[in-house]
């Protein structure tokens, strides 16, 4: 679905439910491993619950969401480094207290575009609505996880102007730490 006409916004309370599913839809491993919990149904029950809470990762407060034609199409869920070591977890895994952000950087946890509307570059434009969001909070640097099994990903940053920081291993994958510096 191809249209030049499209809002990018802070995240609502009245999102949740769209925003949980995208991203359910977009890695629902990470839901289920994030979580502890054994069906996506439970994982994304524990996000709703989450979502409008201020002591969690995947706040609604630090999410981004943007709508074409008044449908949700895209979604970004960014938090400030500093703040991770303040959530709670859900996860009941070993991996529970590994930090995944540095305390001077925005950390994208998700970014998520339904494939109907890939190709209109909204991953960059959500992209671009976080390095205002790391502004607002004095922070100088976006970084993500890129999963080595989608290599398209990693592309995809590096043409955005990420840079491979480091690599390392979560749940026997490994993965790319990359930054962006703003």
């Amino acid at each position: 679905m191809k249209s030049s006409h499209f809002v990018i916004r802070p995240a609502t309370l009245a999102d949740a439910r769209q925003v949980i599913e995208l991203i359910s839809f977009a890695d629902e491993h990470a839901l289920l491993y994030l979580t502890g919990k054994g069906t996506l149904a439970e994982a994304q029950q524990v996000y709703l619950q989450g979502f409008g809470r201020e002591d969690v990762y995947y706040s609604y407060l630090f999410t981004q969401v943007c709508f074409i034609n008044e449908r949700l199409a895209g979604c970004i869920l960014a938090f400030p480094g500093f703040l991770e070591p303040t959530f709670i977890s859900q996860a009941v895994s070993v991996f529970a207290d590994v930090r995944e952000a540095d305390d001077d950087e925005l950390y994208i946890d998700s970014l998520a575009v339904y494939p109907e509307f890939r190709g209109q570059q909204l991953s960059e434009k959500l992209i671009e609505a976080a390095k205002i969001q790391a502004k607002t909070y004095a922070l100088g640097k976006l970084s993500l996880l890129a999963d080595d099994t989608k290599p398209h990903l990693e592309k995809m940053y590096k043409s955005y102007g990420f840079a491979v920081a480091n690599k390392i291993i979560l749940e026997g994958v490994s993965h790319k730490k990359m930054t962006l510096l703003i």
